[in-house]
């Protein structure tokens, strides 16, 4: 089942909230939904985070919620199961069981799978609106939706290596290494994923340069874009 340590109230509050919202929206008018595309070190975590704090205080009553490698990988770990067992289970959230219903009357089959890949799990929030992703090629998996805005981050290698550096105290060959095994693992699973090549400056609605803007100067022009 899902790691019940990675589920804390908090996340488990906002996703509830956030599925609250969705029961009343239509999908056939979705809201608006952001994908961020980043070089390994940008800081895209900072940068969604400044994002839903200033879309929530805006409007506190329609909520956005970050959708990063955890959530959809938690989400994906569920997807083998069967309708019968996600509704049996006692330790899977109750949050979870509750984004899972909304997408049941897709599937017909008994013990049918809720999401077998990771580009349903993806394009179900994306249609919905009002959340963030990180990572995970959803710029490729949501780019014929019309709701999604795309966004990358690219910055010179010495700036990313630093930033891995603070972030995660290591030393700079440390540094480097990180950087040279996530981009590896992160470039595999996008070769995985589609033919298309993420760095594409034609996917995106905006490219920015993350050595040259501070992260909450980032956030207000892309707010400005999306307004």
């Amino acid at each position: 089942m899902a790691n019940q340590d990675y589920w804390t109230p908090q996340l488990e509050s906002k996703l509830h909230c956030w599925h609250r919202m969705q029961t009343f929206s239509e999908v056939e008018k979705p809201a608006p939904c952001l994908t961020i595309a980043r070089e390994f070190g940008c800081q895209a975590y900072s940068l969604a985070e400044s994002l839903v704090e200033k879309l929530n205080a805006t409007n506190p009553e329609i909520p956005w919620i970050i959708v990063g490698n955890q959530v959809l990988a938690e989400v994906s770990k569920l997807s083998g199961y069967s309708v019968s067992q996600i509704e049996k289970a006692q330790d899977t959230p109750s949050s979870v069981k509750a984004i899972f219903s909304m997408f049941l009357d897709k599937y017909l089959a008994e013990e049918t799978e809720i999401f077998q890949h990771m580009t349903p799990v993806i394009r179900d929030f994306a249609e919905r609106g009002h959340c963030i992703f990180i990572g995970q090629g959803a710029a490729l998996a949501t780019q014929d939706l019309p709701n999604c805005v795309h966004v990358r981050l690219v910055a010179p290698y010495e700036f990313r290596v630093q930033k891995i550096m603070v972030a995660h105290q290591l030393s700079y060959p440390e540094a480097e290494n990180y950087i040279e095994s996530h981009q590896k693992e992160r470039d595999d699973f996008l070769r995985r994923f589609s033919d298309s090549d993420i760095s594409d400056p034609q996917l995106y609605h905006l490219v920015l340069n993350n050595s040259r803007m501070p992260v909450e100067s980032m956030a207000d022009l892309t707010l400005g874009y999306l307004h």
